[in-house]
């Protein structure tokens, strides 16, 4: 079997840490197992990241940086819309029983619970407030809206679909979340 290098021994590590931590939890997700899953040596695990924590948190922050836009569409709406359009697509598509998994698992997982609210969630919130003061710069949303309400507002509703309640997450309930209640809650006044 021929080595294999860069974007394919990376995605065949990320897809190892992915389907363990699916199948088996945090727990599940050690050295050992994602070199074997992955056909890869731990040594080279070990030369990309110091220990399991490290992989697990860079493997999440990879989903959510790169299923979450961050650019300036131009507009408070179109950027928000993008958000949630992110956070759909990952919640409706195949990743979706991995976060569910990583979720369920963090509250047994102090190492996991730390990677997925230090690394992720705070890197959501830091390009949400970015995203609020475009719009504050653009005139759209006001200057005293509550940011650390206004940037969790539509994501939150997700989240809860996703772990709570199981109800579906559609264009239409992104567009009203959009129009309905965010729009309307940052305008000014």
């Amino acid at each position: 079997m021929a080595r294999r290098h860069g974007a394919e021994l990376d995605t065949a590590i990320r897809t190892a840490v992915l389907t363990l931590l699916a199948e088996h939890g945090p727990g599940g997700v050690t050295m050992e197992a994602v070199a074997a899953a992955a056909r890869t040596s731990k040594p080279v695990l070990y030369r990309r990241w110091p220990d399991r924590a490290s992989l697990l948190r860079d493997t999440l922050m990879r989903i959510a940086t790169t299923a979450i836009p961050h650019a300036d569409t131009g507009s408070f709406r179109g950027d928000t819309l993008a958000v949630l359009r992110g956070w759909a697509a990952l919640f409706t598509g195949p990743d979706a029983a991995v976060l569910k998994a990583a979720v369920a698992a963090a509250a047994h997982d102090p190492e996991l619970t730390a990677a997925f609210r230090d690394d992720v969630i705070g890197w959501r919130k830091r390009e949400m407030a970015a995203l609020l003061q475009r719009g504050i710069d653009r005139g759209e949303v006001r200057r005293d809206v509550p940011v650390e309400i206004a940037r969790e507002l539509g994501q939150s509703v997700l989240w809860h679909r996703l772990l709570i309640t199981g109800d579906p997450i559609t264009e239409d309930l992104l567009v009203a979340l959009v129009d309905d209640v965010l729009v309307p809650f940052v305008a000014p006044r």
